[in-house]
């Protein structure tokens, strides 16, 4: 019969079970439902894209990896709290079978897990470890043989759906193999396995609390409250568990005993616990320590930074069928069309789960090329401060009519996002491809400048001077559109108008047209395409600027009218290839033109001419060759044409072929390259505090080379510039083409200059 205390005691534990979890699920259900109000996203990916993006992302966590120790940390933590899932919810319902396990005679104080036997496994605690840690080694081969894998030229198993759906398969396997031998194994062998994990969940936390409190890693808030608070709670839960488990086997005479247990036990004894009723009291003690802070942890998360443990897998759920960095599609004409986001709710509704995705780790900041040169732009202040905005302004936003528009809710402006944040942003997506919980960062920066331009009239002079010379000659400089095809004078080239029937349409883009350094690169791809025979024409004075430049500066209205027109001519002439040498114009035509009607093959020159090498239609000179690897080489990535498109190795395949060698790589390079400075509509508008592209240039320059590739024309100004700036005369910044075009056979020979060796090259940088 229970006791009178028995009876208070489950009617407590039920009543704290309960107004936890309710005040969890309201706090995320309201989180949810605040988040709802934002703008409807009608291009989400395919389910089979979304449940493969979850997989990879939360169950395997592949972007925290990309830092392998803070991604061995964080495994850690994360897997043991998949363990500890089932922990703790087996002590729950101890705690809400208080009377059933009473009267069956069971002491419900104990870590219940039913004894499951179903594989016929009779594994010591030692033979389960090791058959897990093999379990872990083949996850981790996996993971390795997959982000190696190339099947053929330019195909990589990453980009093949049947290749990822095999992989997650396969680690799904993995995975449930090395869980079914704990569970399998018996309820003894899962404890062990639960021991070892609290070690491992402990050795994150400190290496956490480590880099944040000793190390004072750039990016982190220090102090951190939140932080210090949820490091408290779990390892209370780490600590109450080992213990709990340790009195628990002292009282079970040592059976079952791991050595973790043995080693805690010995702990106890030296601090007093020598009788059963003190590891009674211990195990007791422990137990509601431990159930206790899980319900405080409950109801804590979802109102602190951590929510990402909730909103996070949602984020990486809900990924759009786009490329990185597309921009979304505005209807001009409608009456209900909002004009960028100045209000919260004028932000997707996925970018206002990024708010509440964000865990403030600083991973954006400390990759973002504008926070790295001293400018007011951080990118994990623009989140937090969405975030904040939102739950601000929660009442107003739950209360409002949507029928009457947007809610009032400003995200710009006191005590939020200023205006001079937002145009420090070169859009590089550098921010989007370190967030480890799948934040875009640069969606909601380029959304509020949207509404800066279209609703506000409010952007730097210098921007809007850009805009009229884009407007009136289709171009940022300026120069009369007339002469956009001067730069082909004596070269053969004919236009479209002249002979439409062209296999491949050169789009020399407006750099290439008006700027003089870029004019001989675009005379140097000519030679190259020439070369291999390739049927090509041009537009000549039909071309005009894509409107990549307007588009990222805000201005929607200008870059609509620019796309149109282009859409109209190519549809006119119906061309279906189309080969560049600006990642500017490459993505924009390529990801961004479908939203008007103009679908095209589109291939960056980098690609192009390394097919033109591998088929044998551009025949490298070995004379030319040799005296060109006299150059030591390095290659600058394009945002545009890396993070955003995922072209990276073809550029440095085409150097090695010019060069005769590979290339050396920069401190910041492919996925972490940094930006040259010129994205986001910066070329355009004055840059203030340190200069990006100085800070990149100095990368370059420290790796010893006296070659700089570039293939992109704004990299290639600016980059060229910094190189002005360290007055140094040897050292060359060259596009691929103009290196392919030099070690060709029928070429213009090879570049002047160069170390006359690499160890020459080393020693004087």
């Amino acid at each position: 019969m229970l006791s009178t205390g028995d009876i208070l005691t489950h009617i407590f534990h039920i009543t704290v079970f309960t107004l936890a979890n309710a005040a969890f699920v309201y706090a995320v259900y309201y989180r949810l439902k605040l988040a709802s109000k934002g703008q409807k996203v009608d291009n989400l990916a395919p389910i089979e894209a979304r449940l493969r993006s979850f997989l990879l992302n939360v169950l395997f966590q592949k972007k925290l990896f990309k830092h392998p120790m803070r991604g061995l940390m964080h495994a850690f933590i994360f897997y043991g709290f998949v363990i500890y899932g089932v922990h703790t919810t087996s002590q729950m319902v101890a705690g809400n079978g208080w009377s059933f396990f009473k009267a069956a005679g069971m002491n419900p104080y104990e870590f219940w897990i039913p004894e499951f036997t179903y594989l016929g496994l009779n594994l010591t605690e030692g033979q389960a470890l090791l058959a897990v840690a093999g379990v872990i080694a083949l996850m981790a081969l996996t993971f390795v043989a997959y982000f190696n894998l190339k099947i053929g030229k330019g195909f990589s198993a990453q980009k093949s759906a049947g290749a990822q759906w095999a992989f997650l398969l396969l680690l799904l396997a993995e995975f449930g193999a090395g869980f079914a031998i704990i569970i399998g194994s018996g309820a003894f062998i899962y404890e062990a396995v639960v021991q070892n994990f609290s070690l491992l969940v402990l050795t994150g936390l400190g290496y956490f609390a480590y880099r944040r409190w000793i190390r004072r890693a750039k990016g982190l808030d220090i102090p951190s409250a939140q932080s210090a608070i949820v490091i408290l709670m779990i390892g209370t839960l780490m600590v109450s568990t080992l213990i709990g488990s340790a009195a628990q086997v002292s009282l079970n005479a040592g059976a079952h005993a791991s050595w973790v247990n043995n080693v805690v036990l010995k702990l106890l004894g030296l601090l007093g616990m020598d009788s059963t009723v003190e590891a009674e009291a211990v195990r007791n003690f422990s137990w509601w320590v431990h159930i206790m802070t899980v319900y405080i942890f409950m109801i804590y998360v979802p109102n602190s930074k951590h929510g990402h443990l909730i909103f996070a897998p949602i984020n990486f759920f809900m990924i759009k069928d786009q490329p990185v960095g597309t921009m979304n599609y505005i209807d001009l004409e409608s009456e209900t069309a909002v004009w960028g986001a100045g209000n919260v709710t004028e932000l997707p509704w996925t970018s206002m789960v990024d708010g509440l995705s964000c865990i403030e780790c600083g991973r954006c900041t400390v990759e973002c090329p504008a926070n790295r040169t001293g400018k007011p732009l951080d990118p994990k202040k623009i989140m937090v401060d969405l975030k904040h905005a939102m739950l601000d302004h929660s009442s107003t936003i739950m209360n409002h009519n949507a029928e009457e528009g947007p809610a009032p809710s400003p995200v710009i402006g006191d005590p939020y996002i200023t205006d001079e944040e937002l145009w420090a942003c070169t859009s590089c997506a550098a921010c989007v491809e370190a967030c480890p919980v799948g934040n875009n960062q640069l969606e909601a920066i380029l959304e509020m400048r949207r509404n800066l331009v279209l609703a506000e009239s409010r952007m730097p002079q210098e921007l809007q001077n850009a805009f009229v010379n884009m407007e009136n000659n289709s171009n940022p400089w300026g120069v009369g559109a007339h002469t956009r095809a001067d730069w082909a004078d004596g070269l053969g080239v004919k236009t479209l108008e002249e002979d439409p029937n062209v296999d491949v349409l050169y789009w020399t883009g407006c750099a290439a047209s008006f700027d003089d350094r870029n004019k001989s690169i675009a005379r140097s791809f000519v030679k190259v395409m020439q070369a291999a025979n390739v049927n090509f024409g041009i537009l000549g004075t039909e071309e005009g600027c894509t409107g990549d430049s307007a588009r990222r500066g805000g201005n929607e209205y200008l870059y609509q009218m620019l796309a149109q027109t282009n859409v109209e001519t190519l549809n006119r002439y119906n061309v279906k290839k189309i080969v560049t040498a600006c990642p500017h114009c490459f993505n924009t035509l390529k990801n961004e033109y479908p939203q008007f009607g103009g679908n095209f093959d589109v291939q960056h020159h980098s690609d192009f001419i390394e097919d033109l090498i591998n088929d044998g239609k551009i025949e490298m000179d070995e004379k030319a060759v040799e005296e060109m690897q006299n150059r030591r080489g390095t290659y600058h990535d394009s945002c545009y044409l890396g993070r955003y498109n995922d072209v990276y190795e073809q550029p440095r395949n085409t150097i090695r072929a010019a060069l005769g060698m590979d290339i050396a790589e920069a401190s910041d390079h492919h996925k972490t390259s940094l930006c040259c400075g010129a994205g986001g509509a910066q070329m355009w508008m004055e840059e203030q505090y340190e200069r990006v592209n100085n800070k990149r240039t100095q990368q370059l320059i420290d790796t010893g080379a006296d070659t700089i590739a570039t293939a992109c024309p704004f990299c290639m100004i600016m980059i060229s510039d910094g190189v002005k700036n360290t007055e140094l005369q040897d050292v060359k910044v060259l596009d691929i083409a103009e290196l392919v075009a030099a070690s060709m056979k029928g070429g213009t020979g090879p570049i002047s200059g160069g170390f006359a060796s690499k160890e020459a090259a080393s020693a004087e940088h």
